[in-house]
């Protein structure tokens, strides 16, 4: 008997409907059943008349079902992908984010407690916007740009960051994704106490004399609340804005990155921190996800977009940060003694790692926003059914 997918929390009618299907049902199998026993007598087989009837009644028993035997209850989430994702989401998210965030401290560690580390950063951002091309250092330039409004200096990235906030905040009350703006929330208020705490706790040595700059300045803030902001929209979005809003989300990112640079306020690696940070802890808030977090019933399907962006975003942040990765190695002879031929690479490499480390963080968030959003089940797919009409 086929399974019907109709709400418990149904109307009258549907009941008497689904009764009355189960009495025709059963109805005809014992009608079906009846013509088997004549047509065994008509054959003479007799002898074992008990056990025929015995099993005839057992098989009719058994071709027998509840209404609430056959029914799923799709509200009440019987299927268990309709209110959370598959474990191996969670657990991926999970792991991910946690290797963002170490990531993040060994970043810090390597910049800021060696002296390759110092050197490497002093020598990238002296000079960095030069090693930009124009139109880049140009959209840097304007982002890094700041006014005063009622004593205050806002910079013009923190404008976009708010509104970018505000569009995600409606998009998620529109799409009454309750769970999801919650998760969004929580994330803003730690990635940015994260980031003004650890730059007041973290320490830096002096360990190169080459410049007088000695205080700590990782992670950055801006490029954090950037990055959030970015990443709030990429989650906020509907399934076929989503390959779209990671690759402005990442483009957006690294730009602040390099504006702070720019402006002298912050040090290559400390952009670099800040976005690793915050891709872990969105990815860590992703494996978070249930209930209204996830896509609604009936909307919920695989994105040949997602995966083909998702895949390119990775892999391309993967290779990109190794050759920048590889240009640092190459850079090592020429730190310990400031030379001069070293200071063009650490400001090429710098910007490379910006953009790479933003790229990939975005893609894995794409990926797995998507997987812990929609996990594909039959429900997830269809949605609940129609109501039946009603009466005039």
């Amino acid at each position: 008997m086929p399974v019907s997918f109709e709400p418990v929390a149904g109307t009258q009618r549907s009941a008497r409907r689904q009764t009355a299907d189960d009495i025709m049902d059963g109805g005809f199998s014992e009608f079906a059943a009846g013509v088997a026993d004549d047509g065994g007598a008509d054959d003479g087989n007799t002898d074992d008349g008990d056990t025929d009837d015995v099993g005839r009644s057992a098989a009719r028993s058994s071709r027998r079902r509840t209404p609430s035997a056959n029914r799923i209850d799709v509200d009440s989430g019987a299927d268990p992908l309709d209110t959370r994702p598959r474990g191996s989401s969670i657990v991926l998210a999970a792991v991910f984010g946690a290797f963002a965030v170490a990531a993040a401290i060994v970043v810090w560690w390597v910049a800021v407690q060696t002296m390759g580390g110092q050197e490497y950063d002093n020598l990238a951002y002296a000079g960095f916007s030069s090693s930009l091309p124009g139109w880049l250092a140009a959209i840097a330039g304007i982002l890094s740009k700041s006014f005063s409004f009622g004593g205050l200096h806002i910079a013009v990235s923190a404008v976009v960051d708010v509104v970018a906030g505000v569009v995600a905040a409606i998009v998620v009350v529109i799409r009454k994704r309750w769970r999801l703006l919650a998760q969004l929330v929580v994330l803003a208020i730690v990635a940015f106490a994260a980031a003004e705490l650890l730059k007041g706790m973290l320490p830096r040595p002096l360990l190169n004399m080459s410049q007088l700059n000695v205080g700590n300045t990782a992670p950055s803030g801006h490029t954090a609340m950037a990055a959030v902001a970015a990443v709030a929209l990429a989650c906020a979005v509907p399934r076929v804005l989503r390959a779209l809003f990671a690759i402005l989300g990442a483009l957006y990112t690294a730009l602040v990155g390099c504006s702070v640079v720019v402006i002298g306020a912050h040090r290559p690696s400390d952009a670099i921190m800040a976005v690793l940070l915050v891709g872990g802890l969105t990815l860590i808030m992703l494996a978070c996800t249930s209930g209204s977090g996830m896509d609604p019933l009936g909307t919920r399907m695989s994105s040949a977009t997602v995966q083909i962006v998702g895949t390119v975003m990775i892999v391309g942040g993967v290779m990109a940060t190794i050759y920048g990765l590889y240009i640092v190695w190459q850079l090592g002879p020429g730190l310990q003694y400031s030379a001069r031929w070293a200071a063009a690479g650490a400001r090429v490499s710098g910007a490379m790692l910006i953009f790479a480390v933003s790229t990939l963080v975005f893609g894995a968030v794409l990926a797995l926003r998507h997987a812990t959003a929609a996990p594909l089940s039959k429900s997830g797919l269809v949605g609940a059914p129609p109501a039946p009409p009603k009466r005039r």
